[in-house]
């Protein structure tokens, strides 16, 4: 029989690529109720949309003296499609081939995607499903990784990537996560490990994988992931929420969607306690709040909305809750991916400042505090901040006022804008007094509503400039409709430098 050729190789060729590691090991994985790497492609994109790339790239063991290992599309499916009609590049590792173990071709084709997606302008979805490096290769897959790891760093601020871990992501691997912009785990599939678990045993017994690094250890511990689903198909679902907020780039806007909510709707007039969630959702179009790394640090609050259906990056404390280390470190991330990409980033403040428990590492919290206030000062996006509740000492300075760039200050009456705390305030500068009282405590309380009132309030700040709007809680849509609008077509040039010195 002769060699087939011309179409008819085309054709068996493209149909040994789609059926990846074949049967059997696409039953293996359908039985740990895991997709393809095709099918999540299907999944994601848009009917019909995706274009494959690189698809017959093979590494040739034969060239090292090897013998041939077979692995159609060196473990990994590349290319191109939309979401809701967008541009967007992806790749997804294929368990069914050799695990989907990276090696020096693996590694080129998501390499030469990467640099597709920075010449284009397109961001970058990453499909993680391996088993690690393909030991065979020894340096050549560490040499892979490096590849790989320098390009996303290169598109850091450049074009959104985003990770979905769909399965294990273990050794080297692991590093995709911290490199990307934002990272989606699956419960009961998701892990990522420094190792593979199995270097964790103790003798005689068997490690705990989901304890080790699966889904709840990175959204609630170590704020590696951002998301949490249920399933793989609520995963796809939350991605693709997350893109519509999203430009393709840091040179073009997030896209914009009609907005149908009253720009001049009044919210509920809240005076005493109040859900910050709903608070912050009654603000926004449609009251819609879309949170990230909601499950970890919640001192602190972030996420995306709309404001007359633009794209906005949302701040915000839990109300009266303390900055620690953790939370500073969550909201400068933030911020800095919202100054990177454009996105305005609109702030509720509401901290007594910094932790002051003994039991906190002073030497962690000090400079996460120190990069919560770099974000913020280096930012030329347009910034609006909303005070409405306390703001006290470092944690004034840090959330975002007047001196870090802040383009319009709002706040509620009731608000607390002072270097202590109305009690701390009045331990001091009635300490003689109140200590020499027969009423002590009632002594304190009367120093610490006169301070509050006197010192602490927001006509003060008002005086000086640093509120440029004292309101009621029910016009804050209202105003920040009003401000961002004014804001958008800000201008603001810093010094020119390569990059900063601290991360």
């Amino acid at each position: 029989m002769s060699e087939l050729n011309g179409f008819d190789l085309l054709a068996q060729k493209r149909q040994a690529a789609a059926m990846g590691g074949g049967k059997e090991q696409t039953d293996a994985q359908h039985a740990k109720t895991k997709m393809t790497a095709r099918e999540r492609i299907e999944k994601l994109l848009d009917a019909q949309s995706f274009v494959e790339t690189y698809a017959f790239a093979q590494h040739s063991n034969a060239m090292d003296g090897l013998k041939e290992v077979s692995a159609p599309g060196e473990g990994v499916v590349t290319g191109y499609g939309t979401i809701n009609g967008r541009g967007v590049y992806v790749f997804s590792q294929d368990y069914t081939i050799l695990g989907g173990a990276m090696g020096t071709m693996q590694a080129r084709k998501i390499c030469k995607l990467l640099e597709l997606a920075g010449k284009t302008g397109l961001p970058v979805v990453a499909l993680l499903d391996s088993m690690g490096a393909r030991i065979g290769e020894g340096a050549g897959a560490l040499e892979g990784f490096g590849g790989i790891f320098c390009k996303m760093a290169e598109l850091s601020g450049v074009v959104p990537i985003i990770t979905m871990v769909c399965g294990q992501c273990a050794g080297t691997a692991a590093f995709f996560a911290p490199l990307s912009d934002f990272v989606f785990v699956t419960e009961g599939i998701s892990g990522i490990f420094t190792t593979a678990p199995g270097a964790f045993n103790e003798m005689g017994k068997a490690s705990d994988a989901d304890a080790l690094g699966g889904a709840a250890v990175h959204t609630e511990k170590t704020g590696l992931a951002h998301f949490k689903c249920a399933s793989e198909d609520d995963t796809f679902f939350y991605v693709k929420q997350l893109f519509s907020y999203l430009p393709d780039n840091n040179i073009v806007d997030a896209p914009m969607e009609d907005c149908a909510d009253d720009l001049n709707r009044l919210i509920q007039n809240y005076e005493d306690a109040y859900d910050v969630r709903e608070m912050i959702g009654s603000v926004m179009d449609n009251s819609i709040f879309f949170e990230c790394q909601a499950a970890f640090a919640p001192a602190m609050l972030t996420g995306f909305a709309r404001i007359n259906g633009r794209s906005v990056g949302v701040v915000a404390n839990a109300p009266g809750t303390e900055i620690d280390a953790r939370s500073a470190e969550k909201a400068a991330g933030f911020a800095s991916f919202c100054d990177a990409f454009g996105l305005p980033i609109v702030t509720f403040v509401d901290t007594p400042g910094f932790v002051k428990d003994k039991a906190q590492e002073q030497c962690c919290l000090i400079p996460s505090g120190a990069k919560l206030m770099r974000a913020y000062a280096e930012a030329t996006v347009p910034m609006l901040t909303v005070i409405t509740g306390k703001a006290i000492g470092s944690g004034y300075v840090a959330m975002g006022p007047k001196a870090m760039g802040a383009d319009m200050v709002f706040a509620w009456p009731n608000a607390e804008i002072s270097c202590l705390s109305a009690d701390a305030a009045a331990v001091i500068m009635m300490q003689d007094s109140y200590l020499n009282s027969d009423k002590p405590i009632e002594a304190r309380k009367a120093a610490a509503d006169t301070y509050a009132k006197t010192f602490g309030s927001p006509w003060e700040a008002a005086k000086m400039g640093y509120v440029d709007e004292v309101i009621y809680p029910s016009e804050t849509r209202q105003r920040l409709v009003g401000a961002l609008e004014l804001a958008v077509g800000k201008r603001e040039s810093k010094l020119p430098k390569k990059h900063g010195t601290r991360l």
